[in-house]
């Protein structure tokens, strides 16, 4: 029996240790990223890892303006919203038909979808590219990129919606079609306000995927000036001979606490929606 102990309290200590290892990976791009944002470069190129002597808040203000990091922002905010609001919109409907209105194929349907998870989005780049082309929607503002994030993210948000609402008692259902309610009703009034977690969840999701995404949003902008996205704005910090760390630092702080505050505001129902929606469906 003690030596079982033993055995549990070292598998233990490992763990714990990885995980230790693992945060402090984690955490080393972020200190770096935000002591060097209040840095001069002569600072920086003194010692990369120490501490700023002053902080220079004016990094932050001429990363806004100078670099144009406020324009790149405003796009990104733009984007992330319509493709969340879409997103959203499109996979609880579709979800709760495929969960709970009789629909022929549905197992196939799930299938595709979970097909179409699996493929790596580096395949999809280039036929996406030349639909787009011959669309005639790549001079247009922010569409390519939001037609392309919608695509992306639906599979996974209508699995994750589709687990949830096979999770709601069929009885309340049935119970509110036998009071006349429509099935449109139901979703609305009865069963969305019971998926605050798997919402919230997926927003998380789409949101940190929408806003952090680089390959399609820099191709889809390769020809164009105009619905530059912040992480293809990003680049714009590192010159031909050289790189203002600082600035760009503090540019990608900038772009780090949209995702700090939201997780920090969703934390809770993020991981309520994970646990559940593992075991549900």
């Amino acid at each position: 029996m003690n030596s079982r102990m033993k055995k549990i309290n070292k598998t233990d200590w490992v763990v714990r240790l990885s995980l230790i290892l693992l945060s402090v990976a984690f955490l080393m791009p972020l200190y770096f990223s935000l002591t060097t944002s209040f840095k001069s470069m002569q600072e920086f190129y003194e010692s990369v890892w120490s501490l700023p002597h002053a902080l220079r808040f004016e990094n932050y203000s001429e990363a806004f303006s100078v670099g144009h990091v406020g324009e790149y922002l405003f796009n990104s905010i733009v984007i992330t919203v319509m493709t969340i609001c879409l997103v959203q919109i499109c996979s609880i409907t579709c979800a709760y038909a495929l969960a709970r209105l009789k629909i022929k194929g549905a197992e196939i349907i799930v299938l595709f979808l979970y097909a179409f998870q699996i493929l790596p989005q580096e395949s999809n780049i280039i036929p996406l590219f030349m639909i787009c082309s011959k669309l005639g929607i790549t001079d247009v503002t922010y569409l390519p990129q939001i037609v392309a994030y919608v695509g992306w993210c639906l599979p996974g948000t209508i699995i994750i919606m589709k687990n949830f609402f096979m999770s709601i008692p069929v009885e309340l259902l049935e119970a509110a079609r036998i009071d006349g309610s429509t099935e449109l009703n139901t979703m609305v009034k009865i069963v969305l306000p019971l998926m605050k977690s798997p919402i919230l969840t997926c927003v998380v999701m789409n949101f940190s995927f929408a806003w952090g995404e680089l390959m399609w949003a820099q191709l889809s902008t390769i020809a164009s000036s105009k619905g530059i996205q912040i992480t293809v704005g990003l680049l714009n910090f590192q010159g031909m001979y050289g790189t203002n760390w600082p600035l760009l630092c503090a540019a990608i702080v900038m772009v780090l606490i949209p995702l700090f505050v939201l997780f920090a505001f969703a934390q809770k129902y993020f991981v309520a929606g994970l646990t559940s929606g593992g075991v549900k469906g």
